[in-house]
């Protein structure tokens, strides 16, 4: 599937339902976009900083952290990767403790036209860089968060971000975020009114996104899933419950048959089932399911699911003690499997006609920093000096940036 970042663009704002009118601070033509990466120096960050390096040469990148020796390490893995005709002095480390408010907050007085945050976990955490970002004005504001918590404080924001003319993105990564938009043109070829989505993801172990993943994963099990049920959103506290398989192909033929194939997924906690659910109004369900491998963790973790509390799994402590117990199985395990990612949407609507879409890649860690370096650029207008004017977008109305999100 072929997908314009036009379309894109116009179908994740609609699926997030978080936008803002606003006058562009960077005027068309001018070059040399400031982008600030909290984050910057983690294993998503790097990824964020290397493509929008590479799609926009003129571009500076500021990696934000408090270590000051993996900043280091992390500007020359960046430069090492990028183009050689990019000046290297496009990317920069600055020590920041973005949790201090105040350090933020003078970060963002200096000229810096996105902020893109990627300093996870957000479950548990309020959405504090983007207030600090609407308040200092930052026309762009991109995050790769997944707890509906947050992103319901993000979208609380909404009427502030107008005012102060900030352009926010939350979900701006893989899943949550090209699944949004996978899901939303799904309906849109498929038409009429939309009965039933299902979302089913794979990663690999942790998918080369760093140990942070496991806490992550950890937690998850003790949230609960929003998603709609009878055309009507519910909760339901099934983490990790429900094994159930889902291919990860469209026909035999397709080279993602062989990548991934056939995985057992079990139940979890995105976003997408409420907010795609939302933007459609269906009439019945939505589902969502996550696998991984080795195919031994799926079995132990669905164990481990029937007889651990779900209080348990909300504790940092429990939860962060079995993401340290368990780091150097997972990291021995990850030399085999690799971080091989998919997804797969299908769309069903109420005459009965289905629609399915299948994204794979070798690498869950490109795609999500890929992913979320594109959607940058396209609400920065990064794009043949084509800026976006925005009040609301839906999918039937997709402004004129002309960049190819997926290929």
């Amino acid at each position: 599937m072929r997908m314009t970042t036009t379309r894109a663009l116009a179908l994740l704002l609609a699926s997030l339902n978080l936008t803002s009118a606003r006058e562009p601070r960077i005027q068309p033509g001018r070059n040399g976009a400031k982008v600030l990466l909290l984050g910057g120096t983690g294993r998503i960050g790097t990824v964020v900083a290397m493509h929008l390096l590479s799609r926009s040469p003129d571009i500076q990148v500021v990696l934000a952290g408090r270590n000051e020796g993996k900043g280091r390490a992390a500007v020359e893995e960046i430069r090492s990767e990028i183009p050689a005709n990019i000046p290297k002095d496009r990317v920069q480390f600055q020590r920041l403790d973005w949790r201090d408010s105040k350090s933020l907050a003078s970060a963002l007085q200096n000229e810096v036209d996105a902020v893109v945050h990627t300093a996870g976990p957000y479950s548990n955490e309020k959405p504090e860089v983007l207030q600090t970002a609407i308040q200092q004005r930052v026309p762009v504001y991109v995050d790769v968060s997944d707890p509906m918590e947050f992103i319901e404080a993000c979208k609380d924001m909404d009427n502030e971000a107008k005012k102060m003319g900030t352009l926010a993105m939350p979900m701006g990564g893989a899943f949550p975020g090209l699944s949004n938009v996978l899901a939303m043109e799904c309906a849109h070829r498929l038409g009429g009114h939309i009965k039933d989505i299902d979302f089913s993801f794979f990663t690999a172990g942790l998918g080369g996104s760093g140990e942070i993943n496991l806490y992550i994963t950890n937690e998850g099990f003790g949230e609960p899933i929003h998603r709609y049920e009878d055309g009507k959103p519910v909760k339901s506290m099934t983490s990790g419950g429900e094994p159930r398989t889902a291919d990860f192909f469209i026909s035999s033929a397709d080279p993602s048959k062989q990548l991934v194939g056939t995985r057992q997924i079990w139940n979890w906690p995105f976003p997408e089932p409420k907010t795609v659910g939302d933007e459609l109004e269906i009439v019945g369900k939505s589902t969502v399911g996550m696998g991984t491998a080795p195919d031994i963790w799926n079995y132990i973790l669905t164990f481990m699911t029937t007889i651990v509390p779900k209080s348990w799994w909300k504790s940092k402590i429990f939860s962060e003690g079995l993401a340290k117990f368990s780091k150097p199985l997972v990291e021995f395990t990850d030399k085999f499997v690799g971080e091989t990612h998919a997804m797969r949407i299908d769309v069903r609507n109420t005459q009965g006609k289905q629609l399915s879409a299948v994204q794979a890649h070798e690498s869950f860690r490109r795609v999500v920093g890929q992913s979320c370096a594109e959607f940058t650029l396209a609400l920065l207008g990064d794009c043949n000096g084509a800026y976006p004017s925005y009040t609301h977008l839906s999918y039937t109305k997709p402004n004129h940036l002309y960049i190819l999100l997926l290929e």
